[in-house]
């Protein structure tokens, strides 16, 4: 019997910590924002965003959207990578600021209030998920 309770008591312990990182993987800033970009769409705006660089190749690597605005970041092999912030479709628009560098996990809030600053009207949920990301989640 106290084996059983034994195994039972670590299983049910295993089974809460794996819903306790579970739960805390989930709650990040970037939740509800839409990162998915598939390849044909990195594809097509890869040539409209590389001619708003005056670049001659770019490569979309990664997209945060929420609503009409979406931040791409991108690698035009001529520069540093850069986040690209639009207001609505960067197939027919262009971009109303970038943003590169590194940034430290200290600099959450000086990156929000830039995001701001420099996005007039994104969607505030946005420049969190963008802040909490260029700070806490580069490299994932």
């Amino acid at each position: 019997m106290n084996n059983l309770f034994r195994r039972l008591r670590n299983k049910g312990l295993l089974l809460l910590g794996l819903l306790g990182t579970t739960l805390a993987w989930a709650a990040t800033p970037c939740e509800g924002v839409d990162r998915s970009l598939p390849n044909d769409r990195k594809a097509a705006l890869a040539p409209a965003i590389a001619k708003q660089l005056h670049s001659k190749r770019v490569d979309v690597l990664q997209s945060f959207r929420d609503g009409n605005w979406q931040i791409i970041y991108v690698d035009t092999h001529d520069s540093d990578n850069g986040f690209l912030f639009y207001s609505h479709d960067p197939m027919r628009n262009h971009y109303v600021t970038v943003w590169g560098g590194v940034a430290l996990g200290d600099e959450e809030t000086e990156i929000r209030t830039w995001t701001l600053k420099n996005a007039p009207g994104i969607p505030l949920k946005l420049a969190k998920c963008f802040a909490w990301h260029v700070t806490n989640d580069r490299d994932r």
